[in-house]
């Protein structure tokens, strides 16, 4: 069962909870507003049902409350941090930060962090640099060994990385965005197939034995999404965060995360009308009748929508939310009411 849930409701009382365990207000903030977003985009599986596992983290130092962030290389154009296990939204929209205000004065930006936790829906962050009229580019890494190889053993080899790209446009709002995970789909998506009993596309996943499998109930290892032009993406992204991050260049536990963040003033480059235009030439090209969708199309959809009439969440999640509350974070009575009545 699913039920709807304000936007801002949801914020209020994701801000008060990372607030009960230490987090700054501008900490506390960034968490909520990063996992209200993916929610309103209809990425639940990085939104509020997170909120549990950051929590658990801060609370036994997985992650920590207060990092102290520090810079280990610092240019005009770059800048390389220390995240001190940083959670990863943190991490991210200070990364994102500081790479727009470095191409806003060289044109480029190019921000480095390592040592960071799981950052989320890299498409909020992103997006956050195309909203302020530059490209933006967000990569991560992932903690576990969880996609095999087209051709391989079906051992996990690579982590599940993660990349967004974020073009302005006509609509500074709804930039074009994409946001993938480097497999055939973020384990957030395969958790709500094995949910929601929905069978898995062919070529997605292997169960433990190592062969193909549909039921997502039985997946335990990924493959890389596009055969083999993905898998060479997806080795191009583990090689390029894990390196350029000063991370460990394959997946390796809880010790923390690279994130490569990248931003480009196409003011500085003289063609930020040329850049706008040509969105809008390409989209037009794309949406003819019969056509496709831009990247991003979807996800501006849905949160004009969330927006009106709410924030679709399953009910278990929802009970999981208020269950992390206490005396001193109530969550809204509205969701208390609600779940009093169902059996």
């Amino acid at each position: 069962m699913v039920t709807r849930i304000n936007a801002a409701e949801l914020a209020d009382y994701l801000e008060r909870l990372y607030r009960s365990v230490g987090m700054t207000r501008g900490g506390s903030r960034s968490m909520a507003a990063t996992h209200v977003e993916a929610d309103l985009r209809g990425i639940p599986g990085h939104g509020s049902r997170l909120a549990p596992g950051y929590l658990a983290k801060l609370r036994n130092g997985h992650l920590n409350v207060r990092p102290r962030m520090t810079a280990l290389a610092d240019t005009a154009a770059s800048l390389a941090l220390d995240g001190d296990l940083a959670p990863g939204p943190v991490a991210a929209g200070a990364a994102v930060a500081a790479a727009v205000q470095r191409a806003r004065r060289s044109g480029v930006g190019v921000v480095t962090v390592r040592g960071a936790g799981h950052a989320g829906a890299l498409g909020v962050h992103a997006a956050r640099a195309a909203r302020r009229g530059l490209v933006g580019l967000v990569a991560a890494q992932t903690s576990s060994a969880s996609v095999a190889l087209h051709g391989g053993s079906g051992r996990p080899v690579l982590g599940n990385s993660a990349l967004s790209i974020a073009v302005p446009g006509p609509v500074p709002e709804e930039p074009v965005l994409v946001d993938m995970a480097t497999g055939a789909m973020s384990w957030g998506v395969l958790h709500q197939h094995a949910r929601s009993g929905r069978p898995l596309p062919d070529g997605c996943a292997l169960d433990e034995r190592g062969l193909p499998v549909r039921d997502a109930s039985k997946a335990s290892v990924l493959l890389p999404g596009g055969g083999g032009r993905g898998q060479g993406l997806a080795i191009v992204v583990e090689l390029l965060v894990g390196a350029l991050t000063g991370s460990d260049p394959l997946p390796s536990g809880d010790a923390g995360r690279g994130l490569l963040c990248l931003a480009i003033d196409p003011g500085r480059l003289g063609v930020a009308s040329h850049l706008v235009s040509a969105v809008h030439e390409v989209g037009l090209a794309v949406r003819t009748p019969g056509g496709a969708r831009m990247p991003g199309d979807r996800a501006w959809a849905h949160r004009s929508h969330a927006e009106t009439h709410g924030i679709t969440i399953d009910e278990a999640d929802l009970r999981r939310l208020v269950d992390l509350g206490t005396c001193s974070v109530a969550a809204p009575g509205s969701w208390t009411d609600h779940l009093a009545a169902r059996p």
